[in-house]
């Protein structure tokens, strides 16, 4: 009877794995579309509590309360989509976690640890592994940190990263005057219309596309008619000794705004694709390159901590192979690479073994993990906190996300557990995750070559915080 039972269970097995295969396999017509939203908060999606609301008393200034999403047009298109409410980006800051998204290795692995760094020729990409399998490829970006010159166009027919709009940036001849620059950045709208006419040029029969939207940075409330503010005018006055708590309340409102903005003009594209789903398989993956802060741990912005409100965004998979509805299992920016290439029937790119590799997210595993690291600078960096504290950065700092969520930062000499369940390390667990660590410091591949960028621009980008 048992060997019966047991002869049963493993036909049911091959049953399973044959239909697995076959589901894998990517029809003749079939449309892969992958969507970045820059510096997009993961409550902004799902209304939520507060993350990491247990503050010092002295740190406590944050506009982060529980919510409403602020972008419901996507909340009830996700309704039909697998929903990953653990999924963290590979660091806090948008060129290393696209090049993660794009080559399925981590940042000290691929090399751009920070921004203003290129992505080696010689890592490969998804849309050069989708391009060489038949697929037309095509990609429209909405900022100067992800355009051609930092090496993302890699595998694309066309990749559109004209931009229309600056920002004024301190420097300018005339005391007290601000200096415009060369355009850097693009609002949906554009990038709407410029997505669509993508689409609308590409006849393949297999088509990927990606599509990158970068309204919610700052400056917040750029979308609107009013008047925007910076981070860095928060913490100048944090610095000089002024309360801060109202300007980021202010800050968190404009961002909310542009994230409305952004809502309808995703929700846009959203439903011109859907018009296509009788005649193309359709796969979507929407997801973040990193959060933003607005008081959390005493921090504005992003690109210098590993905490949640930085750390945790949103992913969302549309797609036939993906039932619809949470998922509970830890997830990271390394494993976007493994699920679009399995869209189209293809293997992950050659990298470490397990737990380190990027996954197929179609396939449900019990144990699951999350790695990343803090952006690295050549010398200690000044990271100035809404108390007017100003904390040196330097070094390698790198992360772990277990399958409980909790969330553990440090290196070789240091380690301190960030969120989620409060259980103490052992010392012989403390102990491997240090080597754990070391091992990624130890194996930190050469950083990429830092792209020559227009003073103008230079400082311009330095305003908006990517200095790394």
């Amino acid at each position: 009877m048992r060997r019966g039972a047991r002869f049963l269970a493993w036909l049911g097995c091959c049953g399973l794995l044959v239909l697995s295969i076959a589901c894998a396999q990517p029809t003749q017509n079939q449309r892969i579309v992958l969507i970045t939203l820059d510096t997009l908060r993961y409550d902004s999606v799902a209304a939520t509590p507060a993350l990491n609301t247990a503050q010092p008393a002295d740190t406590a200034q944050s506009a982060n309360t529980a919510q409403p999403s602020t972008m419901p047009r996507l909340a009830r298109w996700a309704e039909q989509a697998a929903r990953f409410e653990r999924f963290y980006s590979a660091t806090a800051a948008t060129q290393p976690s696209h090049a993660s998204m794009f080559t399925g290795l981590h940042p000290w692995q691929h090399g751009v640890t920070g921004n203003r760094l290129r992505l080696a020729d010689h890592h490969l990409t998804v849309a050069e592994r989708l391009k060489d399998a038949g697929y037309a490829t095509a990609a429209v970006v909405a900022s100067l940190p992800v355009s051609q010159r930092f090496g993302f166009a890699q595998g694309f027919d066309r990749y559109d990263d004209e931009f229309v709009l600056t920002t004024a940036i301190p420097g300018s001849a005339a005391p007290g005057a601000d200096q415009q620059v060369e355009p850097f950045y693009t609002l949906a709208e554009v990038i709407t219309d410029r997505a669509l006419a993508q689409i609308a040029a590409t006849t393949s029969a297999r088509q990927f596309f990606w599509f990158h939207y970068f309204d919610p940075h700052s400056p917040y409330g750029d979308t609107a008619d009013g008047a925007s503010i910076e981070p860095r005018e928060i913490l100048a006055r944090a610095v000089a000794g002024e309360a801060t708590d109202e300007a980021v309340r202010q800050a968190r409102q404009l961002y909310d705004i542009d994230v409305g903005h952004l809502d309808a003009e995703l929700d846009r594209l959203l439903r011109a694709l859907s018009d296509d789903e009788e005649s193309l398989e359709t796969h979507i993956v929407i997801t973040a390159d990193h959060g933003e802060s607005f008081g959390e741990d005493g921090s504005l912005a992003h690109g210098r901590r590993l905490i949640p409100s930085q750390l945790h965004v949103p992913c969302l998979i549309r797609s036939p192979r993906l039932a619809p509805g949470p998922r509970e299992d830890v997830a990271g920016s390394i494993d976007i690479a493994a699920t679009l290439l399995a869209f189209a029937g293809l293997e992950a790119m050659p990298q470490l073994a397990e737990p380190f590799a990027s996954r197929d997210l179609a396939v449900v595993q019990p144990r699951t993990l999350a790695f990343g690291m803090r952006r690295t600078w050549g010398k200690p960096h000044r990271d100035i906190r809404l108390d007017g504290s100003v904390h040196l950065l330097e070094g390698h700092l790198f992360f772990m996300v277990d399958e409980a969520g909790r969330l553990v930062r440090g290196n070789r000499d240091r380690l301190e557990t960030v969120a989620g369940p409060d259980r103490p390390s052992s010392d012989a667990e403390a102990e491997r995750i240090r080597a754990l660590f070391d091992g990624f410091e130890r194996t930190l591949s050469p950083a990429g070559t830092e792209v020559e960028i227009d003073p103008d621009v230079d400082r311009a980008l330095r305003a908006l915080g990517y200095t790394g």
